[in-house]
């Protein structure tokens, strides 16, 4: 859930708490849960049931992020069991241990003490079994969820509550969850070495060169040892940013401490990233006493030091509301962010500034819906190669908790596209966040706490969950093309036609192939190509398409077919040519026509042609025939100006020598002659039949 994005410490001693009465400590658990310290929630409302004796040992570590503790001396009985027949009080108790655990992130206890609260159900927590439905989710039991959450919309009966709709939402999320589809098995996972995964906490991973990486942690285990001041309890718990080499062989060195200047001692510093030049540091800094104040901080390098952070101005950071999980794109030209801020879908949402070359910054704008939702979205990165958005949201349909999902830019509508689940084992019944990949799509890290932390525990035997680094590998990527050569008039395969590949982006060089004898081709891809293709074959004309692997997450078998038309006999008239009257002058209109034509000669590269220009017979014939003349040489000069070769042109004009042929009534094919034209009645007929014969051709004189 978004508490664990970032750190929020509050070190509470209980050890004085055991003199209180019962009321006393009801409030103080109430005040805990307010305040977001859920564990200490757990430990007043527990003490209240059990009346642990007084003395028993019990320093609790809240965290966002996680739940820790120290280790304390269990009591006899183990993990904490529901009374079996609970007075009133008792049952208030139980529904509200249940909401405690649950937003302590122990969803195994959790999931036992909201059974027991359905056992003894009361009006004022209506939202038990919606919230068991949650906690079995959590805990992998999807189909049981399932049963728990439509039961819950039945009993509930309001079809507009707010919570009815998040049901739904959450039967989807079932269901997705158990499609073995959703399941892709040749993605690994492992969690990584004691390099990240040292002490309370690491989390969101990003790459900060080609042989350094960045990171999250809380280690408490690694308190520097030369200082001689005596270490606070609070030391053990606190973020900082550090940075990790990368060896060739792929091991990591001890990983570092970002300077003084960039790690405080008394607040959360975290989610870091830098810029692509390396000169500039974007993370989130939080104040362990104010969650509230959680803002994104920058530094710049200069001379080989980075400067003292500073806090974005107001279009990042908004007062009274959160900041966090920045994030810069490789230009530098747009900074990511999450945000509680008003205007949103909800929650926290993704949101976007762009950043001005003096680190100004324009006004920040949501993502919109295909992104964001009611519920909440962090963690953005954009991976540049393929132009995707990843990110993590708990309002999408996924498997539980915070899914990583992914958003394509659609260059289109130049925004972000549907936002899709990226699937297990990257995603998990529990929170997962920070998802980073490499150029390649082969490498990458994701946030995670799927597994259960076991050098924590608790006198209530909580079942803790700790935010750790998992490193995710992708197979290599393949792409493969294959498809057919038709006649597009007979739909007939054409054997033996030549597919010609170009990669415009310049990675690969431009071959061809043959296709077979039934006009079958195919070829293996590489990522990253913007791949123009051609298919011809002789007395056709050249067909084209367009394939990208460019942008492309996963293997992909791309199938492309192509059509060619047969090249005519006769000429082919260029429809809507027009020129100044009497002259040979191209009006606007006939450039744009002749535009298509010089793709059309673009393509068919081999034809060398002759541009045809025609009369009707009014007017003196030498002077029809030099107008024509002069009007097929003027289109050939526009071609030539538009880079054709002149080679392949040859102006003719012809006057009212070669009358149009058209199809009368009958579909017969009939030669507009004179006396064809004026033996018909219909004046409009005449003078459309006129403007027919006044017209401008191509023919194909040799295909090379």
């Amino acid at each position: 859930m978004i508490r664990k994005t970032l750190l929020i410490l509050a070190l509470v001693c209980f050890s004085g708490a055991w003199g209180q009465t019962n009321k006393e400590l009801m409030k103080m658990g109430d005040a805990a849960m307010s305040n977001g310290q859920y564990t200490n929630a757990v430990h007043y409302y527990s003490y209240i049931l059990y009346r642990i004796k007084e003395g028993a040992d019990g320093l609790y570590y809240p965290y966002e992020i996680t739940t820790n503790y120290e280790e304390p001396e269990k009591d006899e009985s183990g993990a904490l069991v529901p009374p079996k027949n609970p007075n009133n009080d008792e049952v208030v108790l139980i529904h509200k241990l249940a909401d405690a655990y649950r937003l302590a992130d122990d969803y195994k206890n959790a999931e036992k003490w909201y059974a027991k609260a359905l056992d003894y159900p009361k009006e004022e927590y209506p939202y038990a079994r919606y919230f068991y439905g949650t906690a079995l989710m959590f805990n992998e039991k999807f189909e049981e969820a399932q049963v728990q959450f439509e039961q819950f919309q039945n009993e509930l009966g309001d079809n507009e509550n707010k919570f009815h709709k998040m049901a739904t939402s959450k039967i989807a999320s079932c269901q997705f969850a158990m499609n073995p589809n959703n399941t892709k098995n040749n993605i690994t996972y492992e969690l990584m070495d004691s390099s990240f995964n040292i002490g309370s906490s690491s989390f969101g991973v990003q790459f900060m060169s080609d042989d350094y990486l960045l990171f999250s942690s809380a280690r408490g285990s690694e308190i520097d040892s030369t200082n001689t001041e005596e270490p606070k309890p609070m030391d053990y718990y606190m973020l900082d940013i550090y940075m990790v080499k990368v060896n060739e062989d792929g091991s990591y060195q001890k990983p570092e401490k970002f300077p003084f200047e960039i790690n405080a001692a008394d607040y959360h510093e975290g989610s870091a990233v830098v810029s692509a030049d390396g000169n500039s540091l974007f993370f989130t800094k939080m104040d362990p006493n104010n969650r509230a104040n959680t803002q994104v901080y920058a530094s710049r390098k200069f001379n080989n030091q980075w400067l003292k952070p500073f806090p974005l101005d107001h279009n990042v950071n908004m007062d009274g509301f959160r900041s966090m999980n920045p994030y810069i794109s490789n230009d530098g030209k747009f900074l990511y962010f999450s945000s509680n801020r008003p205007g949103g879908e909800g929650g926290m949402d993704i949101w976007r500034v762009e950043l001005g070359p003096n680190g100004e910054t324009s006004d920040a704008v949501n993502l919109g819906n295909k992104i964001n939702t009611p519920q909440n979205e962090i963690s953005p990165f954009y991976h540049e190669t393929t132009q995707t958005l990843y990110f993590a949201s708990e309002g999408h349909i996924g498997f539980g908790g915070l899914d990583i999902f992914y958003s394509k830019w659609d260059e289109e509508i130049e925004w972000f596209s549907q936002s899709n689940n990226v699937g297990a084992p990257i995603n998990s019944s529990r929170d997962d966040s920070y998802f980073v990949i490499d150029e390649d799509l082969q490498n990458g890290f994701v946030t995670s706490n799927r597994s259960v932390c076991t050098s924590c525990d608790s006198i209530y035997n909580l079942s803790v969950h700790c935010n750790k680094v998992y490193k995710i590998t992708k197979p290599e990527m393949k792409f493969k093309i294959s498809g057919y050569v038709y006649d597009i008039a007979t739909n007939e395969i054409i054997p033996g036609a030549t597919v010609d590949f170009k990669d415009v982006s310049y990675k690969w060089e431009h071959f061809e192939i043959i296709a077979d004898e039934n006009g079958y081709y195919e070829h293996e891809l590489i990522p990253n190509l913007q791949l123009f293709m051609k298919a011809s074959a002789t007395d056709y004309f050249a067909d084209k398409a367009l394939v990208y692997t460019q942008g492309e997450t996963e293997s992909k078998d791309f199938q492309q077919d192509f059509y060619l038309e047969k090249i005519p006999k006769g000429e082919i008239t260029i429809e809507g040519i027009e020129y100044d009257f009497d002259r040979a002058t191209l009006r606007p209109i006939s450039k744009d026509i002749l535009d298509n034509l010089i793709e059309f000669l673009e393509l068919n590269s081999n034809l060398v042609i002759e541009i045809r220009s025609h009369t009707d017979e009014r007017g003196n014939d030498d002077y029809n025939l030099d107008l024509s003349d002069r009007r097929a040489k003027s289109v050939v000069d526009y071609l030539v100006d538009n880079g054709i070769s002149r080679d392949r042109l040859v102006p003719k004009g012809y006057g009212e020598t070669k009358p149009a042929e058209v199809p009368d009534k009958d579909g017969n094919m009939v030669t507009l002659t004179p006396e064809y034209i004026y033996s018909l009645e219909d004046e409009d007929l005449q003078d459309e039949f006129h403007q027919r014969n006044r017209r401008t051709a191509f023919f194909v004189l040799e295909q090379k």
